[in-house]
């Protein structure tokens, strides 16, 4: 379940969407200002972190039941919660008045698209850059992490922030003006760790597997830094990989930026299940996941028949690469 805090109202769709408790810390220590506005406020889980950061923290939600639940989850008195439409004059003539440091955004999008765009999110995001930006140029904007950045280069100049958790994509954060340092990176939430594009960097490539992997985040991918994390962690880009996942290789282990190249322990190379198998029992496995493509109907099935007379304890994990089975244990 969604790690949300204490917070105590909401209803299910809330908790869907509701930012996690990780993610809102992490926001609101890099976002630490004087005077925040959150637009688009929802439970108020965002806000709520922000007032331990900031000394002034305003939250505006359409939704007056949302708003109610804010009120009830928050009882700070640095915060305050309003219903209203955040494009309306009223509520843009507020934020004016207050003169914030920052504004933040977190709009409401659908539950699911074939594929994301700014048409579906609510309020509508140009005319709020258009609007707001004029009040303050320091903007910061929460969009679906998968969204395709070429179709929202009109909003302007941004730093496209990408936060990872777990080695694993979660968020994309647009951010603007003075909170702009550079043109795409990658946060880990737990750590505060970032790596950031740099175009000097250019990692190898190569055909063949090392001593060690490592299995590259999303977030890394999809902020287009795979050479500068190979650089970072001096291992070289894997050819042969199957689609929608990067791995690197190295003949040194190096766990400095684990939390974006998780590492693992090359085991051996095989060509099939039986030699999977062989070496399973050789070296004291008892599990295996399975990294690589296969029907998820068929998961369980594959997974048991691999597993199948193994009594060790060791858990193992299996990618494939050039067609062939490479057995690793995690690293650390």
């Amino acid at each position: 379940m969604k790690d949300i805090g204490n917070v105590k109202h909401f209803s299910e769709e809330d908790l869907r969407f509701a930012t996690p408790l990780n993610v809102a810390k992490r926001r609101a220590d890099d976002l630490k200002c004087n005077k925040i506005v959150d637009l688009c406020s929802g439970i108020g889980i965002q806000a709520g972190a922000f007032a331990k950061t900031c000394k002034s923290v305003f939250g505006f939600e359409i939704d007056s039941r949302k708003v109610d639940y804010s009120k009830n989850n928050f009882n700070f008195n640095n915060l305050k919660f309003e219903v209203g439409d955040v494009l309306e004059p009223s509520i843009i003539e507020k934020v004016k008045h207050i003169s914030p440091d920052i504004i933040f955004c977190d709009p409401e999008r659908l539950p699911s698209e074939k594929e994301r765009n700014l048409d579906s999110i609510k309020p509508d995001l140009k005319k709020l850059v258009e609007v707001y930006g004029k009040i303050c140029k320091n903007l910061c904007i929460e969009v679906p992490p998968r969204i395709d950045l070429r179709k929202i280069k009109d909003l302007g100049n941004f730093e496209a922030e990408y936060l990872s958790i777990d080695n694993k994509l979660n968020r994309l954060d647009l951010l603007l003006g003075n909170l702009k340092k550079d043109e795409r990176s990658v946060v880990d939430v737990v750590s505060g760790m970032r790596i950031v594009n740099n175009p000097g960097r250019k990692a190898k490539q190569t055909n063949k597997v090392s001593n060690y992997l490592y299995e590259i985040s999303e977030a890394v991918v999809k902020a287009e830094l795979i050479d500068e994390i190979g650089c970072l962690v001096c291992a070289d880009v894997l050819n042969g990989c199957e689609k929608n996942r990067v791995l690197l290789t190295s003949k040194e282990p190096q766990l400095e930026f684990g939390c974006f190249a998780k590492p693992y322990i090359v085991i051996g190379i095989v060509n099939g299940f039986d030699e999977i198998r062989t070496i399973l029992n050789k070296n004291g496995f008892g599990k295996i996941v399975l990294k690589y493509s296969i029907d998820p109907k068929n998961y369980w099935k594959e997974r048991n028949e691999i597993e199948n007379d193994l009594r060790g304890k060791r858990e193992g994990v299996v990618f494939k690469i050039n067609d062939k089975y490479v057995i690793c244990e995690e690293y650390d």
